[in-house]
């Protein structure tokens, strides 16, 4: 029996060894890898070290014997503060595990950042002995969390002192960031609008663009997602600005779900502004406010196409106000403009709401009347304008008599295209005044279709082709800043042997209108090129020619083969060339801009002569392949005493450096418009203050005479 309980015994005596055994080996293994992982220390009470693995002594720089029977004083980097310590050793007295980051020093005097867990070890009264730490070595995150740190408020300073306004947003709107610009600029309580959407700041008729927009981003490959976008942002006074936004996503890489947006937004409501009066100025006459011709053209060019396609009919009413010369004698030229602003509200109260009507320029009107029965329908509209007409106009307080005549054509009886028709009118409208004034007529069929004096110009234009008639007279182009001389413009002149020198307004209109302008504008250019090329040779410097080009041209299918040939019979270098194209161009552009950028490829300039008086538009300027503007004269030659003529130039200007293009003054005459345009900052300019066009004698003698040193180029 004895022996049976010893045996067992010795059994579970033998299990639990051996369990003890498997323990211990655990926990040495459990040791190892905590040794390995973590920085472990054991402090007794009174917090003296009594242990301390290698990696605390590796990473503090530390043997154990330096380390045993010290405090953690020794290791202390002074960043935390004397409460944070008493802090913490109030909660582990306790009894209670603390954890926490600390920043402590090396041996070498650099600083490294730990993760700790301190566990308290309670003696049977609950009170503890000593404490075991487990620490962590995080000196690389808190590294980063620092740099992040730093950059975060580096970009906010910059944020905060840009006039943009940034937001991150997620994929619905949700404020993630708001700059302080949105506090500065826009009046915002930037805690308020965090809690906000940024769609509900948006305009109504905009915000559903700016969904669509994020939408194609997000969908798009990482490398292009970025797009740049206007709309109205809500200003916290309660009215809209309007602004230019880029918009980016900030990819999550690691999940795609919470990609943000990026959305940077620049305040453009001075631009737009200036953008709107760019418009008012380029489609309708300043003074009635009524649409300007070439405006008048594309509606009534429009009207045709529309009307093509039904049985409607309408007429085209051209007035001349008669004997307005001698009111602008008689009152000045203000009070004639007064004249003028009572005449157009004659025109409007006589015709229908439908009606078109417009200010040709001078005393000259034209309306289009939309839906028109018959002729007598017109007759009557006709009659009621002549009827309001005979009660004078009354001008500071007094009576002006004033009439009007009107010459009439209707479709499709009296043409069939706008061009045609206004001719028509134009005739019609010769027969009255050549008459009585004061009255109408409709075109006639049977009236010759020109008058003798076009005729006559017309054969005679062919015969001086022939004959060598014509001639080029050239006026130079001038760095106003230092007055070197830059370039010149070619300009046509015709000594007609019988006629004598016939002024270019009386056949450059007729030889587009004929065709003759093809033969004449290849003659032109050829004529240049070979003369600019003489003088290049001679020493002349690199001075560029302009040749002016027009619309019809422009629209000879053969006119690039033509450039291309000129250029290459004459040998002229393509870059010293310049075509001047006028804003009538803008009437056709889908046709006319690939022949402008064809020219371009050729290495030759392009400039739109006679800016602002037209077709211009910033939304068709900014995309034409062109290189400069030409300011017309009739802003120059009141620049120096009149502010709004001023303030086109200089937005001119202001447009033209935004977008990369010259800019260049003509018709200068006086040395005040020089000081006014050289103060608004416009660089180049042309005119008789300078030189009147001259022979190609008398050029090469000015630039001789005057010792001018010619400068590079000026485009």
């Amino acid at each position: 029996m004895d022996d049976k309980i010893n045996v067992s015994f010795n059994v579970e005596q033998q299990i639990d060894i051996q369990s003890l055994a498997e323990e211990l080996k655990e926990l040495k293994e459990l040791k190892y890898a905590l040794d390995k992982s973590s920085i472990v220390a054991i402090t007794d009470a009174q917090g003296r070290i009594t242990y301390v693995n290698e990696l605390f002594c590796e990473i503090a720089q530390y043997s154990r014997e330096e380390l045993i029977g010290k405090t953690h004083r020794v290791i202390n980097s002074g960043f935390h503060s004397k409460e944070f310590f008493k802090q913490m050793w109030s909660e582990i007295g306790k009894g209670n595990i603390w954890r926490g980051e600390i920043k402590n020093k090396k041996k070498d005097g650099s600083y490294y950042w730990v993760h700790a867990t301190i566990v308290p070890y309670l003696n049977e009264k609950g009170k503890p002995y000593k404490y075991f730490s487990i620490r962590t070595d995080i000196t690389k995150e808190k590294e980063l969390e620092e740099e992040l740190e730093r950059s975060y408020k580096k970009y906010e300073l910059i944020a905060e002192h840009s006039d943009n306004f940034v937001a991150l947003v997620d994929e619905d709107g949700a404020f993630h960031y708001v700059s302080p610009t949105f506090q500065i600029l826009l009046h915002y309580d930037l805690k308020s609008l965090e809690k906000q959407n940024v769609f509900n700041l948006i305009h109504l008729e905009d915000s559903e663009l700016l969904k669509k927009e994020i939408q194609k981003l997000l969908n798009m490959s990482k490398g292009k997602s970025s797009r740049k976008l206007e709309f109205r942002l809500l200003h916290g006074d309660g009215r809209y600005i309007d602004v230019e936004a880029t918009i980016k996503i900030i990819h999550n890489d690691e999940n795609p779900l919470n990609n943000l947006v990026l959305i940077v937004m620049s305040d453009i409501s001075v631009r737009k502004e200036v953008e709107q009066n760019l418009y008012r100025l380029a489609y309708h006459d300043s003074l009635t406010n009524f649409p300007n011709r070439p405006t008048f053209m594309n509606e009534l060019r429009s009207y045709v196409m529309d009307v093509r396609l039904t049985n409607k009919k309408f007429s085209i009413l051209f007035i001349d106000l008669d004997d307005f010369k001698l009111i602008n004698e008689q009152l000045g030229h203000d009070n004639g403009d007064l004249v003028i602003v009572k005449a157009a509200e004659n025109i409007r109260e006589s015709i229908r709401e439908i009606d078109l009507v417009a200010r040709m320029g001078g005393d000259e009107f034209i309306v289009l009347l939309r839906d028109i029965k018959d002729e007598q329908d017109t007759i009557n509209i006709v009659n009621n304008i002549i009827e309001k007409f005979q009660k004078p106009i009354v001008v500071n307080g007094k009576d002006n008599v004033l009439t009007c005549s009107i010459g009439v054509a209707s479709y499709p009886e009296h043409g069939t295209t706008p061009e045609e028709l206004i001719k028509n009118a134009d005739s019609a409208l010769t027969q009255v005044k050549q008459k009585s004034k004061n009255n109408y007529a409709v075109y006639n069929k049977k009236l010759e279709n020109m008058s003798l004096e076009r005729r006559i110009i017309e054969n005679a234009m062919r015969k001086g082709l022939n004959e060598h008639q014509f001639f080029l007279e050239y006026q130079p182009k001038f760095n106003i800043h230092n007055d070197e001389i830059v370039g010149m413009e070619a300009l046509v002149r015709w000594n007609h042997p019988d006629l004598g020198t016939i002024p270019p307004g009386k056949f450059i209109s007729l030889a587009e209108e004929t065709g003759l302008i093809i033969p004449l504008g290849e003659w032109i250019l050829n004529e240049s090129c070979k003369q600019a090329k003489e003088w290049r040779e001679k020493g002349f410097g690199q001075l560029i020619v302009s040749v002016n080009v027009s619309v019809r041209q422009l629209q000879d299918p053969k006119f690039v083969q033509q450039v291309e040939r000129v250029l290459k019979e004459t040998g002229f270098n393509p870059k010293f060339l310049e075509l001047e194209v006028t804003e009538s161009i803008f009437a056709d552009l889908n046709c006319i801009t690939p022949i402008l950028k064809r020219l371009r490829s050729l290495g030759i300039h392009i400039s739109v002569d006679d800016f602002g008086t037209g077709y211009s538009s910033l939304s068709y300027i900014k995309h034409l392949p062109i290189d400069a503007l030409k300011v017309d004269a009739s802003f120059v030659k009141d620049i120096h005493k009149n502010e709004e003529s001023k303030a086109i130039v200089r937005a001119i200007i202001n447009l033209a450096e935004t977008i990369g293009l010259k800019v260049i003054a003509e018709g200068i005459e006086i040395e005040e418009q020089v000081r006014a345009l050289r103060n608004d900052g416009c660089i180049f300019g042309q005119g008789y203050f300078y030189s009147r066009p001259l022979r190609k004698e008398a050029f090469e003698e000015y630039i001789r005479s005057k010792g001018f040193i010619t400068s590079r180029n000026i485009v």
